[in-house]
């Protein structure tokens, strides 16, 4: 080998050693940079973003949320109203239950004046004085018990026409006389020289010595049932009696119509009205 072809040789040989050393750098650093490269880059990046993120949200919900949160530690007045302000907004049913609330209230107050005049109409407990009343409206229909002070009439009529036809009863009381009295809804009450009271707030007219006189009694009630004997209070004069079945003083109702003269002799039972006239029994 000549000297040219040395120098060639040993030309080609540092060729491919810079050549390989070349290579060798180049393996070592393609990896370092691309591993590097994607861990620089996406860790500041998500660091980055991520602090990007939370700054906005940590600086938009406190700076709207700590100015109401001072206020309502420092005034007890403000906070109320901003409160019922934000209740109000998000919320539209709120004020419709406000709404809806409120006239529930006056309907409390209108209950009561409807329960006082519930209250008003049976003040029939206190007596009925003179008047002409419609059942129904002036006065409640069912069982009275009328008292006269003197000479007292009663009449009793379907309707305000005057005719006869519509006449229910007529009775003429005297004396401390007393008697039962049926109203129906609708018909029209004259009371004239008396007064009257609801059966159920009428004084007693049991007489405390047991002697019956005149006035009309409802056997079982004011008067025990069974045989009794009137006797008339003047043996010159004629008394009068009558047993009907109801207080309704229509003549279809009379069981028994007659006469004392003397003694007599009657039969009673429970649910029956005993009228006595210038009469009397005792009830042993």
């Amino acid at each position: 080998m000549n000297k040219k072809q040395l120098s060639w040789a040993v030309a080609g040989a540092v060729v491919l050693l810079v050549a390989l050393i070349i290579a060798i750098i180049s393996n070592k650093e393609t990896p370092e940079t691309t591993t590097e490269e994607p861990v620089l880059t996406e860790t500041p990046t998500q660091g980055k973003a991520t602090e990007q993120s939370d700054e906005p949200k940590l600086t938009e919900v406190p700076t709207k949320e700590q100015p109401n949160m001072n206020e309502i530690k420092k005034d007890g007045k403000e906070p109320e109203e901003p409160t019922k302000e934000q209740s109000t907004k998000p919320v539209t049913g709120s004020s419709n239950t406000v709404q809806n609330t409120a006239p529930t209230q006056p309907s409390t107050p209108a209950s009561k004046p409807t329960e006082q005049k519930k209250q008003a109409k049976p003040a029939t407990t206190n007596s009925i004085k003179d008047g002409r009343y419609e059942v129904g409206t002036d006065v409640e229909p069912g069982e009275y018990l009328v008292f006269s002070n003197g000479v007292t009439l009663l009449e009793n009529t379907t309707d305000q026409s005057g005719n006869p036809d519509s006449i229910v009863f007529n009775v003429a009381l005297d004396g401390r006389s007393h008697t039962y009295v049926t109203l129906r809804e609708g018909e029209y009450f004259t009371l004239k020289g008396g007064e009257m009271y609801p059966v159920a707030s009428a004084p007693s007219i049991k007489p405390t010595n047991g002697i019956y006189k005149d006035g009309q009694y409802k056997v079982g009630t004011d008067i025990p049932a069974g045989s009794y004997t009137l006797l008339v209070d003047d043996q010159s004069d004629i008394g009068f009696y009558e047993i009907s079945k109801n207080s309704r003083q229509d003549m279809m109702d009379l069981l028994v119509s007659d006469v004392v003269e003397g003694e007599t002799s009657i039969n009673i039972t429970n649910g029956q009205y005993l009228t006595i006239r210038n009469a009397y029994l005792k009830v042993q």
